[in-house]
Formats: C-alpha cells, sequence, structure tokens
C-alpha cells in the first residue's frame, strides 16, 4: 500500500498545481485544461476509495463479510477494488453512515492505522482470529538453566487472555491474565499477575481470511533474573503441542536470534548500562 499512498501524493501534487493555474488564469482556462483537471480529480477519488475499501476489508476480515454488510454484491465489490466500477452515491453515503465516516475522508483522505483502530473500537469489532488455546514455547534465561525450553499455555476467551508457564511435570509456575488489542498490522497482549508481574507479548496481525491463527512466532516481554532485569525473547505460539525433545534443535532454531555467526537466546537491559546512560546524561546536564 506504500505504493498507492506515494502515487496519491503525486496526483495531489498535479491537482493542487493545476488548480493554482486555473485560479490564476480566472476566466482565460481552456475547457480542455478544466477537463483534464476533472479527470485527474477522478482518478485520485477513485484510488483513495479504493485504498479505503481495502482497509474496510481488513477491518471486515473478508471480502464477502464487507460485501454483506454494505448490501453489494462480491462481484460489484470486486469491480470496486479493482477500479473497474465505482459506486453510486447512495452507497458511499450509506458505507459512511455504517462506519461513522465522513464522506470527504472516505474519498478524498487515506485511512491511516490509527483510524482503522478507532472505526474497529467504535463498532466494536473483534476479529475471531483465535482458537480458544495455543501451546507456547521459549528458551530458558535464567543463567543456570539456560538453553532449555519453556512450554506454556495460552487461553483465550473473547477479549479475555491467560497466559501459564508450566514446569516439566505441567504445574503451573507463573500465570498471567489481561487482554489483547489490534492495530492495522499488530497485536498486543497485556497481562499481568500480582505475584509475577507484568509481562507482554507482540506478534504481527495474522492473515487468517476463513481459517482461525495457527500457528507462529512473537516478541515476549518476561523481567528475567528474578524480575530484576528487562528481557526481550521471541515466543512460539502453536495449535498443537510438541515434543520439546524431539523438536529441540528445530525450536532453538526458531527462538534464537541470530547475528553474522553469533546465536543468542534473548536480549537484556543490565543496571550496569542503565547507570551508564544516566551518568552519561546527568554530565549534559
Amino acid at each position: 500500500m506504500r505504493k498507492e499512498l506515494s502515487e496519491l501524493r503525486e496526483i495531489n501534487k498535479t491537482i493542487e498545481n493545476k488548480l493554482e493555474h486555473i485560479r490564476n488564469e480566472k476566466d482565460n482556462c481552456d475547457k480542455n485544461t478544466i477537463k483534464a483537471l476533472k479527470n485527474d480529480i477522478f482518478q485520485k477519488t477513485s484510488k483513495t476509495f479504493i485504498y479505503n475499501l481495502k482497509k474496510l476489508i481488513q477491518i471486515e476480515g473478508t471480502q464477502k463479510h464487507l460485501a454483506r454488510k454494505i448490501g453489494v454484491s462480491e462481484d460489484l465489490l470486486s469491480k470496486y477494488k479493482s477500479g473497474e466500477a465505482f459506486p453510486a452515491i447512495e452507497t458511499l453515503i450509506y458505507i459512511c453512515e455504517i462506519y461513522k465516516i465522513k464522506i470527504e475522508n472516505l474519498i478524498s483522505i487515506p485511512l491511516t492505522a490509527i483510524d482503522v483502530e478507532n472505526l474497529e473500537n467504535n463498532l466494536n469489532i473483534k476479529e475471531d482470529l483465535f482458537e480458544e488455546k495455543y501451546y507456547t514455547y521459549f528458551l530458558v534465561t535464567n543463567i543456570g538453566r539456560e538453553g532449555g525450553i519453556h512450554e506454556g499455555i495460552i487461553e483465550i476467551l473473547n477479549d479475555n487472555v491467560t497466559f501459564k508457564i508450566l514446569s516439566r511435570s505441567g504445574d503451573i509456575v507463573k500465570c498471567f491474565k489481561g487482554n489483547y488489542n489490534t492495530s492495522d498490522k499488530l497485536i498486543y497482549f497485556s497481562l499481568q499477575s500480582a505475584e509475577d508481574g507484568i509481562t507482554n507479548i507482540t506478534m504481527i496481525k495474522p492473515n487468517v481470511n476463513k481459517n482461525k491463527y495457527t500457528c507462529g512466532l512473537a516478541m515476549l516481554m518476561l523481567p528475567s533474573d528474578a524480575n530484576s532485569k528487562p528481557c526481550s525473547q521471541k515466543i512460539l505460539f502453536s495449535k498443537i503441542k510438541l515434543d520439546r525433545s524431539l523438536y529441540n534443535h528445530k525450536l532453538k532454531e526458531f527462538l534464537n536470534f541470530s547475528v553474522s555467526e553469533n546465536e543468542f537466546g534473548n536480549i537484556k537491559l543490565s543496571r550496569e548500562e542503565d547507570e551508564k546512560v544516566y551518568n552519561f546524561i546527568r554530565k549534559l546536564i
């Protein structure tokens, strides 16, 4: 979509230049110049609408859902999306009423990620992305057990999320509860525990269409070393339980960070590093 935004910016510059010329010419502007400008304005309007239409499809999950919501056939919606057809004014007005968007915004201003998030919140749209239960795997960060792989369970019911870290015997070692929020391209899990503190998980928003999320990687922020150091690492989500012994090498391959020929399982922020920054800035104040 970056290419589309770039094209829109170029068209907008062209239109502004031509409009400025016409304003200066006043009564001396010929019909062909005006006709060409009208074509440019329609091209900009059409491309902006297509861009925003794709955002609405993202919000609804599929073209089928959006077509049903705005009362058109999937075939006609596909033509809107490809630029083969442009909606009638009553369809545009209806879309604006449903999504509470001003018509000039729908056809003139590309929706941003924040706009999409606000639309989802205003409409109380929560995409049906997840199964109710996932197994999670991430590397042990405590120095004494470094190299091991933790297993956990994430349970998702509506907006409520529970993240349990398990022992080898299956007992719950830590338990965090909270919820998740979605943006245009990311999903954020915000979780906490009275005993074990706070943890956050961020993942790329999956494009699942008709199916639910099966598996993938995310970033886990879980304090390490008795909750004394901020720590960032990868966490693997799986719809099915994995044998950590059988797939140990493959799991480590997925979970380790690689820089050149070096591998490491996590990134920790130490107190010494924190103090160095403090001392540096204090000298400048």
